[in-house]
């Protein structure tokens, strides 16, 4: 079934659930009239806050029985981070100028989207996946998820391949957002806070990686290039329970870019399996990917294997970098010190560092 593209994108967006009104939400679904709703807060992401809005038609009315408000987060230092990153900006674009391409992937509909780049305050109202289950990036994917993530991943990357115009618009051209100057400042404040914490192989991975930053991220613009969705990660997966539209839905497109096509891959591979779990199926993972790349010349095993080991080292930054620039909470300590165990034992696994400089 093909999601229904967004046709409405005002100018004034939302910036909090009190915002909604009964005429605003008929207006944007275009469904029957909305009488009531009701919000409960969901999700557990850092960036952004997340509300499922519960709704009440009027008689003979119809339209979804709920929707998903996605806005600007409210800890200021989240927010800054998101507005000053482009990330808002990003993922409102995504749902206005590429979603409506992908409509057969694992992609939300999208009934509003909109920003305003002064304030930082930004809207998405998108569709519901439940009945579905969320991932848990700290608990780590069961086989089965794991499996559904990647052929999702492979069915999404075929797409984009047969599409390749979606990739050439010039806001997908972001570049790293870090170099290594700011790598070594982000690194400090990480070991400020975590560095009793970290064994001494994963020190060596950092280290190796931090001290060596610039000449790794120059070796990874010669792999293949795509769509990246840039935080493919468990916490960011939906998999859906029985009558749900889609069996895997994929939220937070805020890291949208084009750029080496396999590091969703090697994310999700690295940091969404407990490590005994990832060492246990990592060729059956990847051949499933693989598979759903379809026939149209497609890479061949053993050159997405390679990317995969290439660019085992993006969750090691994401870990040490994001988690020193968002608001920080218990299970945001607990989720940056796993990424960091399960992403730097990827590293060794596959030989990884022996790619790097020294």
């Amino acid at each position: 079934m093909r999601y229904p593209v967004a046709q409405q994108f005002s100018e004034a967006p939302l910036e909090r659930p009190a915002d909604l009104t009964t005429e605003w939400l008929t207006t944007t679904l275009g469904a029957g009239t909305v009488t009531e709703f009701r919000c409960e807060r969901i999700g557990t992401g850092q960036v952004s806050d997340c509300y499922r809005v519960a709704l009440e038609y009027a008689p003979g009315g119809s339209g979804p029985r709920s929707v998903v408000l996605k806005v600007a987060a409210e800890d200021p230092t989240s927010r800054q981070t998101g507005s000053a990153m482009g990330l808002y900006e990003s993922e409102v674009r995504f749902y206005r100028e590429i979603a409506p391409h992908l409509t057969a992937g694992p992609i939300p509909a999208c009934h509003h989207a909109a920003i305003d780049p002064g304030t930082g305050c930004f809207d998405l109202m998108l569709g519901d996946a439940a009945p579905a289950v969320v991932g848990d990036e700290i608990l780590g994917a069961t086989i089965e998820q794991a499996e559904a993530a990647v052929r999702g991943l492979g069915r999404w990357h075929a797409l984009v391949a047969a599409a390749p115009e979606l990739t050439e618009a010039a806001w997908l051209e972001r570049g790293s957002l870090l170099n290594q100057a700011l790598f070594e400042q982000l690194y400090a404040l990480f070991l400020d806070r975590y560095g009793e914490r970290i064994t001494a192989p994963q020190r060596t991975v950092c280290d190796r990686l931090v001290g060596h930053f610039d000449a790794y991220a120059a070796t990874t613009t010669t792999l293949t290039r795509g769509l990246v969705h840039g935080d493919y990660r468990l916490d960011n997966l939906l998999f859906g329970g029985p009558g749900a539209e889609r069996p895997l839905v994929v939220v937070d497109w805020q890291g949208v870019m084009a750029g080496p096509v396999r590091t969703d891959l090697s994310y999700f591979l690295g940091g969404a399996l407990r490590v005994a779990d990832r060492r246990a199926h990592y060729d059956d993972l990847l051949s499933a990917y693989h598979a759903e790349l379809g026939a149209n010349s497609p890479p061949p095993p053993a050159q997405v294997r390679d990317e995969v080991r290439a660019l085992a080292f993006m969750g090691v930054t994401m870990a040490i970098a994001a988690s020193v620039v968002v608001e920080r909470t218990e299970r945001g300590d607990r989720l940056f010190l796993t990424m960091l165990d399960r992403h730097c034992a990827h590293v060794l696994d596959t030989g990884a560092l022996e790619l790097l400089p020294g």
